[in-house]
C-alpha cells in the first residue's frame, strides 16, 4: 500500500493553505492513503477526502526540547549553529536574532525526536513518500531525523517567503544551507521562484524544478457587461498585498464600482476605515476570511468584471490569481513573483510593480469600453488558465514526477 506523508504548516485547521484543497483531493486517488501532519493546530478543521488522515506528533509545536535531549542531540545543535552562521548576512544580525533563533533550535530538536519515533517505526522508503509543503521548519526537522534514520527521503515545495529571503526578518532564510543539504528536492511554484534559487545556490541548481500549482475547474463565471463596474479582489490584508493602493485608486474612480474583497488580516481595521471614505459612487463589500470553497460558488453565481491583485512582494503563481481566471474573469496584476507567468495578452493587464492609482484609475473608468469587456476576451482568459493551471492536469503530472524520482 503506497502512502504519502504530507507535512503542511496548518492545514487542514484553519482556512490557510487553501490551495492544498486543490491538490489533496489528486494526491489521495493516486496514493492509498495520505497522513497530514500540519505544524500548528487552531481552531476550524476542514473535511479530508477518504484516505486521507490527520496526523498531529507533536501537540506543542513550541515547546523545547530538556536540557538532557538538547545533549544528547549536541551534534545536531552544532550542525544547525553552523548553518546559522554560514546563512546569516552578518555576524550583528545573527547576534540580534539569536534569542529567537535559540529557542527555535530547541524546537526543531524536540520536534525531530518526536517524529523520529513515528519514522522509525512505520516508515519504509519502497512504500512511504514523504513531502513537504513548504521549504521550511519541517524541511529541517526532517534533515535532523535523516542524521538518525539514513534512509530517509523527502523532498519539498517553495512558494513565497521560503523562497525569497526580502520576504523574511533582516533578509535571510535561517537554516536555508542545513535545509539544501538534506531535502532531494525542491520543486518551485513559480519560474522566477526557481530561477532565484538558483542564482542564490549555484552549488545547488540541480535541486531546483518548477512544479506550479493548479486550480480545480469550477465552471464559467456569469457575465453582465450592465450596472456597475464589478470590481474583485482576495488576498490577505497585510502590507504586501497592498490593497489600500487599490482603495486610493478607487476614489480616483469616476464610474460607478461595486468592489468585493475576499480576506483578513493585520490591516482589517485600517482598510475599513479607508474604505469608509470613498465616495458613494464605490460601494465596498469586504467579506473578511471566507473558506475556499465559499469564495468559489460566490464566483459562479456573481459576474465579475475585473480582478486585481496589486501586491509588490509575491513568490508563486498567486493562486487567487489563477481561480479568478478559470472563470473568464480578466485581471489586472503588478509584475511580482510569478504573476507574470499567468499575465498575457489572452489573460488581462500586467502592472509595472509600482503602478500609479491613477493608472489603475485609468484602467477601470475605461474597462467597459475596452477589448477585455467581451464575452470572447473572456474565453480566451478561461482557455489560457486551462491550458497551464488545471489541477486536473497539473497535479497529475506532479504526482508522476515524484513517484518516479
Amino acid at each position: 500500500m503506497k502512502e504519502l506523508w504530507l507535512f503542511t504548516t496548518r492545514f487542514p485547521y484553519g482556512l490557510r493553505e487553501s490551495f492544498l484543497e486543490n491538490e489533496l483531493p489528486i494526491l489521495c486517488a493516486r496514493y492509498d492513503r495520505v497522513l497530514v501532519f500540519p505544524e500548528h493546530t487552531e481552531d476550524g478543521l476542514r473535511t479530508l477526502p477518504p484516505n486521507a488522515e490527520l496526523q498531529v506528533p507533536v501537540k506543542d509545536p513550541y515547546g523545547s526540547a530538556s536540557i538532557g535531549e538538547m545533549i544528547r542531540s549536541t551534534p545536531l545543535v552544532v550542525k544547525l549553529i553552523l548553518s546559522l552562521l554560514r546563512d546569516a548576512p552578518s555576524f550583528k544580525i545573527l547576534r540580534a536574532q539569536w534569542p529567537d533563533l535559540r529557542s527555535r533550535i530547541g524546537q526543531l530538536i524536540r520536534r525531530s525526536l518526536v517524529l523520529r519515533q513515528r519514522i522509525e517505526k512505520d516508515y519504509d522508503p519502497e512504500r512511504v513518500t514523504l513531502y513537504t509543503y513548504w521549504t521550511h521548519d519541517w524541511t529541517t526537522v526532517l534533515g535532523l531525523v535523516q542524521h538518525k534514520v539514513p534512509k530517509l527521503n523527502y523532498f519539498s515545495r517553495a512558494h513565497g517567503f521560503d523562497v525569497f529571503e526580502a520576504q523574511n526578518l533582516n533578509g535571510w532564510i535561517p537554516f536555508r544551507s542545513f535545509q539544501l543539504r538534506h531535502v532531494s528536492k525542491v520543486y518551485c511554484a513559480s519560474r522566477s521562484g526557481m530561477e532565484h534559487l538558483r542564482r542564490r545556490h549555484p552549488e545547488r541548481k540541480d535541486l531546483f524544478e518548477l512544479a506550479q500549482l493548479g486550480t480545480r475547474d469550477h465552471g464559467v463565471g456569469p457575465f453582465d457587461p450592465t450596472g456597475p463596474l464589478r470590481v474583485v479582489s482576495c488576498s490577505f490584508l497585510i502590507p504586501r498585498k497592498r490593497v489600500l493602493l487599490l482603495v486610493e485608486a478607487l476614489s480616483a474612480v469616476d464610474v460607478p464600482v461595486e468592489w468585493t474583497h475576499f480576506g483578513g488580516g493585520t490591516e482589517e481595521a485600517t482598510v475599513h476605515e479607508a474604505a469608509s471614505r470613498l465616495p458613494a459612487h464605490v460601494k465596498v463589500d469586504l467579506k473578511g476570511m471566507t473558506p475556499n470553497p465559499v469564495i468559489m460558488d460566490w464566483y459562479r453565481s456573481h459576474p465579475v468584471d475585473v480582478f486585481i491583485h496589486l501586491s509588490h512582494l509575491e513568490g508563486g503563481v498567486v493562486v487567487a490569481v489563477q481561480e479568478a481566471a478559470s472563470f473568464g474573469i480578466p485581471v489586472i496584476a503588478t509584475d511580482s513573483g510569478g504573476i507574470r507567468e499567468i499575465m498575457g495578452e489572452r489573460t488581462g493587464i500586467l502592472l509595472q510593480n509600482d503602478p500609479s492609482t491613477q493608472r489603475i484609475a485609468e484602467l477601470l473608468n475605461g474597462w467597459r469600453k475596452g477589448p477585455m469587456a467581451t464575452e470572447a476576451f473572456r474565453t480566451g482568459v478561461r482557455q489560457a488558465w486551462k491550458e497551464q493551471f488545471d489541477a486536473n492536469v497539473v497535479f497529475h503530472r506532479f504526482v508522476d514526477r515524484i513517484s518516479n524520482g
